[in-house]
């Protein structure tokens, strides 16, 4: 079970290992003192997790390697003169503001957190998305590129197509501290947090000239919610439920990094990347050449982090963000300077595509392999409920989701950084907005088709987000030192307004909710060290997809995710359907193949096609199964006993020529 010391521990570790690198190159670059710092974490993590990755994946996954990688980048950057042709403010953003952050950050955290009480262990929802941990552990026990732990074949351990370059960050932590890959995703949950957060921190720092209270009011922005609780009250829940559609994964900060902080450490590389681009774009970044290469490198570093964190946001978004911030530098920049600028994105773009082309053809591979049809389509987001008349509906769903969703659910954030987009008059501005409406419109309009929900409608408007905080930051400090009442008091409203929902996610991330299998999920980590020690590290265990279903609102078998430690034969729908390429059809067998095993009804074709088709080489019970009374494995002659605790488990193993119980082939 993880624990809050360990936790902590790895934390630190986050800290040491990526912002004194980070600091080290953004100092070679030429963006100031106070954006230097503020982008330290981001960009130490994206481009030490990069080369840190490649490495491991030539040489394998070892401290030695992780901390080889490390020192060389360091090292490389203390060979590159500091940065000299840079703007930096008249003052640094003071060192209180990144403790706030990174105080801020450890409400994401907490839903991670188990939450021990009497009665068992207490969850919290967002956990259900981090099932992930268990391709974190993967990533440990046997390098990178990471076989699939949801789903064996009889092709072998398999490939995963998703995105987890976010997970092989947290990978880094456990393999250095030998943490649990829960531990360790709980601090790399943190650390995607504070290095958002201290992004947009320095961001709103510029552009309000160097004004505290900018980063103050970031920092209060990220902790809020949605209107919906306050329209509730104020109008009552059946009459919002009428007129909107339900809340989804389209929400703000807290929400968005408490659920997927791989999405959000993306989109801050989607932002980072920008704000090289137009430093690309100005004049004396071309003067000298050393610090021309080194933007281009670190900007083809940070796309490369950014895709292999997030196909939709640092894949998709990242092209549409981009594309209109590269048009309003191309437009602003004078004649002869705009094919230089272009040519420096081009390569950058070329050494970012050569990075991810292992994973982009694994990910082009698995659309094809699952069917379905395009992974994208157009079809604009659904905003207003069945109050409206259904002919009217989607036409209107069109301006209400800049008019009302975006104002329900960002409140301050849309609002106020909508006005200062018109107000603020820094040179970046122009080229950021341009990114913001993109980002926006990508919310607005695409729907992803991969997975039962649209993550690419969800994460698309991150970026956006993130930039329209820096930017509302900015504009409040500015009101606050013109004396602009009416502005502050309408900000802080705005601010105040979305507070109830922020301290609901908050709470709800602190203090979980006790399932009925909370009891039984306490006693789990005794049951699968048992089964650990009758699996070799690349063998795979059958257990129920639906073990223990109730510790989250979605059936999912997050007993195997955050405890075993080992792959799984098939670890359910809903994992398989996110992490393998399985067709429908295929996922449907499987799944009706795995509920009559543990039900009890298989038979001996059945049995042996656990073996025969998904890898199966142990088989875990428990009382909860009905198989555990009605059990098919006690008198199957491929499987051997291995293991029981009376009225707690039973473990077996699949009889294979030459092979022993410890998963060692006999002499």
């Amino acid at each position: 079970m993880a624990t809050p010391s360990a936790a902590i521990l790895c934390a630190l570790l986050a800290f040491l290992l990526w912002v004194p690198v980070g600091w080290l190159i953004a100092r070679r670059l030429p963006v100031g003192r106070d954006l230097a710092l503020a982008m330290a974490p981001t960009l130490g993590w994206a481009v030490q997790g990069i080369i840190a990755l490649h490495a491991a994946t030539a040489a394998g996954f070892t401290v030695i390697v992780i901390l080889a990688a490390t020192l060389a980048i360091g090292g490389a950057a203390l060979l590159l003169p500091a940065a000299k042709d840079g703007e930096p403010a008249p003052r640094v953003l003071p060192v209180w503001i990144f403790a706030a952050a990174g105080l801020v950050a450890v409400g994401p955290a907490l839903a991670i957190l188990p939450k021990l009480m009497p009665e068992g262990v207490a969850l919290a929802s967002p956990i259900y998305d981090h099932a992930k941990i268990a391709l974190v552990d993967e990533i440990v026990r046997t390098g990178v590129p990471p076989a699939n732990p949801f789903l064996g074949t009889a092709q072998g351990p398999g490939s995963t197509a998703y995105y987890y370059f976010w997970l092989f960050g947290a990978a880094q932590l456990a393999r250095l501290s030998s943490a649990t890959g829960w531990e360790a995703d709980i601090a790399a949950t943190w650390f995607a947090g504070f290095a958002s957060l201290a992004l947009i921190c320095g961001l709103a720092f510029r552009l309000s000239d160097s004004r505290r209270a900018s980063a103050l009011f970031v920092l209060i922005t990220a902790l809020g919610g949605s209107l919906r609780p306050v329209l509730s009250a104020l109008f009552g829940a059946d009459a919002v439920d009428a007129a909107l559609e339900p809340a989804t994964g389209l929400a703000g900060w807290l929400f968005q990094t408490s659920w997927s902080p791989h999405h959000v450490a993306s989109a801050a590389t989607v932002v980072l990347s920008l704000l090289l681009m137009e430093r690309l774009a100005r004049t004396r970044s071309f003067r000298p050449r050393a610090q021309t290469l080194a933007l281009v490198l670190v900007l083809a570093l940070l796309i490369a982090a950014g895709f292999e964190s997030s196909l939709w946001v640092g894949g998709v978004t990242f092209l549409l963000c981009a594309g209109a911030t590269a048009l309003v530098l191309l437009w602003s920049a004078p004649a002869g300077e705009r094919l230089p600028f272009v040519i420096a994105v081009v390569i950058a773009g070329a050494l970012a595509l050569a990075l991810v082309f292992p994973l982009l053809s694994l990910q082009l591979g698995a659309a094809s392999a699952r069917g379905g049809g395009a992974p994208v389509l157009i079809s604009p987001f659904a905003v207003l409920g069945p109050a409206v008349p259904e002919d009217w509906r989607r036409l209107l769903d069109l301006p209400a989701y800049w008019l009302v969703l975006l104002a329900i659910e960002f409140p301050a954030v849309w609002i106020i950084g909508a006005i200062a987009v018109f107000r603020l008059k820094q040179p970046m501005v122009p080229a950021l907005s341009a990114a913001t409406f993109a980002s926006l419109c990508g919310g607005w309009l695409l729907v992803s088709t991969v997975g039962e929900n649209n993550d690419l409608g969800w994460r698309a408007v991150l970026p956006g987000l993130l930039i329209l905080t820096a930017f509302a930051g900015a504009w409040f400090a500015r009101c606050l030192a013109r004396r602009r009442m009416i502005a502050l008091g309408g900000a802080l409203v705005l601010a105040w307004l979305a507070v109830p929902d922020g301290l609901v996610l908050l709470r709800n991330n602190r203090v979980g909710e006790l399932s009925p299998d909370g009891a039984r999920f306490r006693d789990a980590p005794e049951m699968w060290a048992a089964v650990r020690r009758h699996t070799a590290p690349n063998e795979r265990i059958a257990s129920n997809p639906a073990m223990m279903s109730t510790l989250v609102p979605w059936p999912i078998n997050l007993s195997w995710a955050l405890l075993a430690d080992r792959r799984s034969c098939f670890a359910g729908t809903e994992l398989v359907l996110a992490f393998a390429t399985l067709p429908a059809d295929a996922r449907a067998n499987a799944a009706n193949l795995f509920e009559r095993v543990f039900a009890g009804s298989a038979n001996s074709d059945e049995l042996a096609a656990l073996v025969r088709d998904f890898g199966c080489t142990v088989v875990l019970l428990t009382p909860q199964d009905r198989a555990w009374s009605h059990d098919p494995f006690a008198h199957s002659a491929l499987f051997t006993p291995v293991e029981e605790v009376a009225g707690r488990w039973r473990i077996y193993r699949a009889d294979r020529p030459g092979v022993t119980s410890a998963g060692t082939a006999r002499p």
